[in-house]
């Protein structure tokens, strides 16, 4: 059994961090950056419900998920430990450490996510001993 957690600073910090802004009285903050000069891109996910049967994770890159649309679990481990997963309800956005495992679950109809990474991004993946598949009841 999985249990999902509620994204907070708190738990989420090994994984990468909650896109919110420090200081709410400034009118612009940057919250997570790249310290070479790499182009980006930008992605749109969109997903219908499926079970997951790989993680995958980004040695390079850090990655953005930012929900537009639907409800969805992101589905998280520490780059040594593919094993040990979390699940996280992506009621907020989130930006992925380099090496992050990861993968998204949709439990609406249809989920749609907004993901900015590097413009080249080299993947690895871990598949899983069985199957994820979450559904709300």
């Amino acid at each position: 059994m999985i249990k999902i957690q509620n994204l907070n600073d708190k738990n989420f910090k090994k994984f990468g961090i909650i896109i919110c802004p420090e200081n709410k009285s400034k009118i612009f903050d940057v919250i997570c950056k790249e310290k070479e000069k790499v182009g980006w891109r930008i992605g749109y996910l969109i997903l219908n419900p499926q079970k997951v049967k790989m993680l995958e994770a980004h040695p390079y890159s850090m990655e953005t998920f930012e929900p537009v649309k639907g409800t969805s679990i992101i589905i998280v481990a520490e780059n040594k430990k593919p094993e040990k997963f979390y699940a996280f309800l992506l009621d907020k956005p989130v930006c992925l450490y380099k090496g992050t495992w990861h993968a998204i679950i949709a439990l609406s109809e249809s989920i749609e996510i907004k993901i900015t990474e590097n413009l080249e991004v080299d993947s690895v993946f871990y598949k899983l001993k069985k199957p994820l598949d979450i559904v709300l009841e």
